[in-house]
């Protein structure tokens, strides 16, 4: 039976002396894994559409539960990533990421799509690696359902705008600083931070990554996000540890 998929490619193994299996996260279809014989190979028809961060449409053929690569067609390469070690480390973080969460269903298409905005502006090299990687992270969370009640204190509902702010990761609640207890699970996040978590939970996929912190603020930012998407996953990631040593 044949199958058209739209997807990314997050990882590839070699297997034998010229084909691959590709992990690829795909619109609808969540994390499949795909046979694309001969795709190593130099004369290779689908190279560019089946390498590392490619964006393809792909033609299946799928029996007995495995998916064998019949044709693809290359929709974005994002090959500028690979320019980079931090990008490369960063992208592969996040399709690390991304891979995990994938889900069978609809709801996948904006986890999808936050991976290839991530993708994107890290090939133009325009916006800083710290801030792609906490927009990635938070709106990530946002998308899963982790969206903290960012408006008011979660204990007097008292608003937040002008007071000691501090999050309790663990139960996705903000507090503010006369209810806040010590817990290693709170964090406080200043104003900055505040107004950056705010707009990356309300702004178009498109925009996402287009606000401005000063480095001290973007260093907490990365701090907070991390710790917040890692806390609701219960996760654990090897590019991670890669990437904190280059950054």
């Amino acid at each position: 039976m044949h199958h058209k998929v739209k997807g990314i490619v997050i990882r590839e193994k070699a297997q034998g002396e010229s084909s691959k299996l590709l992990t690829v996260i795909t619109e609808l279809d969540g994390v499949i894994t795909v046979k694309a014989k001969g795709a190593r190979s130099i004369s290779a028809s689908n190279l560019k559409s089946v390498q590392l961060f490619a964006f393809s449409n792909m033609l299946l053929y799928y029996k007995n539960g495995f998916y064998t690569l019949v044709d693809a067609e290359l929709i974005e390469d994002f090959y500028g990533v690979r320019e980079k070690i931090e990008s490369f480390a960063l992208a592969s973080y996040c399709c690390e990421v991304a891979g995990s969460v994938a889900t069978k269903d609809s709801e996948n298409g904006n986890n999808l799509q936050l991976l290839l905005n991530t993708l994107y502006v890290l090939t133009k090299d325009i916006i800083r690696i710290k801030q792609v990687k906490a927009v990635f992270e938070f709106r990530l969370a946002v998308i899963l359902g982790f969206e903290p009640d960012i408006a008011g204190c979660d204990s007097c509902g008292n608003k937040l705008t002008a007071l000691p702010k501090f999050l309790d990761a663990e139960n996705g609640v903000f507090l503010c600083g006369l209810c806040a207890v010590e817990s290693p699970q709170l964090m406080p996040v200043s104003q900055s931070c505040y107004d950056a978590l705010k707009y990356i939970i309300s702004a178009k996929s498109n925009k996402i990554f287009s606000f401005s912190l000063s480095d001290n603020a973007l260093d907490e930012l990365n701090g907070i996000t991390e710790m917040y998407l890692h806390i609701r996953l219960e996760k654990k990631y090897k590019t991670l540890d890669f990437l904190k040593q280059l950054l």
